[in-house]
């Protein structure tokens, strides 16, 4: 398994992913909406609320700690887009190369973005992981992200709301 997507069908998993990861978080609030024909990097559009510019009002604990949550729901993401389409897609598990890479990628960007040390980010990363492994292998998941799979990829593009509708079954899960 690699991190890039190997053909439009591994994108719309990938995708789906994404979209539970923000659910399984409660972050889709922040979700503007997702795109199967946007570049790999920009296939999920956040509100202008996701990013922080920075505000004179707040502590440097607060503004630090949006920073930091905002990295967990990144994390999550990239997590759920990798473990979505391993397990649900692939049929397979992560090989150990993989998930480190993952690991590395997300070391780099927390050590940038939240001043993070690596200690602290593999951490918050096993924590995520070990979570999602767990609802990534869930049967009744499986079911929902291939069907939301199948309509993302028929679709192209989803709003905020149409990816809510598609995942509210999580929810009973």
């Amino acid at each position: 398994m690699k991190l890039q997507y190997i053909d439009e069908n591994d994108k719309c998993y990938g995708i789906t992913g994404m979209a539970i990861g923000m659910v399984i978080w409660d972050a889709e609030n922040v979700l503007s909406s997702i795109s199967v024909d946007a570049p790999a990097d920009e296939v999920v559009e956040f509100t202008p609320e996701y990013y922080f510019s920075g505000n004179p009002g707040l502590s440097a604990k607060v503004a630090w700690n949006h920073i930091v949550q905002h990295f967990q729901v990144s994390m999550g993401m990239l997590i759920g887009n990798l473990l979505c389409r391993s397990y649900v897609l692939h049929r397979e598990q992560v090989d150990e190369a993989t998930r480190n890479e993952l690991l590395r990628c997300l070391d780099e960007e927390g050590r940038d973005v939240c001043s993070l040390e690596s200690d602290e980010i593999e951490r918050l990363f096993n924590k995520s992981y070990n979570y999602l492994h767990k609802v990534f292998n869930h049967a009744g998941v499986q079911s929902v992200a291939h069907e939301f799979a199948r309509d993302l990829k028929a679709q192209r593009r989803m709003s905020r709301g149409e990816v809510v509708e598609h995942l509210r079954a999580l929810r009973m899960l």
